[in-house]
C-alpha cells in the first residue's frame, strides 16, 4: 500500500508516517505541488531492493561477457594451467575440502 501526502502534511505527521512505514510495511510517497519528490519505504525492503538490482546488473554483464567470449576454459583446465606455470600440482580434491 501507498500513502500519498502534500508536503505540507508531512511536518506535523513525521513520526507517526515512520511508525507506519516500519510497522505496516508501507510505502508513503511525499509530494510537492502534484509531483512526487520523496518515499518512505523500510530500510530492509530498500536493501533488498538494490541488491537485486545488482544481481540483475551482474547477471545481464556476465550474459554479455559470455556472448562475446568464444573461449571457456573449464576448472580443470585452469587448475592444470596453473601448475604448469607454477611447476606445483593442486588437485580438484583441494577445493572440494573448503
Amino acid at each position: 500500500m501507498v500513502n500519498v501526502l502534500q508536503i505540507s502534511e508531512v511536518g506535523t505527521e513525521l513520526s507517526q508516517l515512520v511508525s507506519k512505514v516500519k510497522d505496516l510495511h508501507t510505502q508513503v510517497v511525499i509530494e510537492s505541488e502534484g509531483k512526487p519528490v520523496v518515499a518512505m519505504v523500510r530500510y530492509d525492503y530498500l536493501t533488498n531492493l538494490l541488491e537485486a538490482l545488482e544481481d540483475a546488473i551482474d547477471s545481464n554483464l556476465l550474459k554479455k561477457a559470455v556472448a562475446s567470449n568464444d573461449i571457456f576454459f573449464s576448472f580443470e583446465d585452469v587448475i592444470e594451467s596453473h601448475n604448469k606455470a607454477h611447476n606445483i600440482k593442486v588437485l580438484m580434491e583441494d577445493f572440494t575440502k573448503l
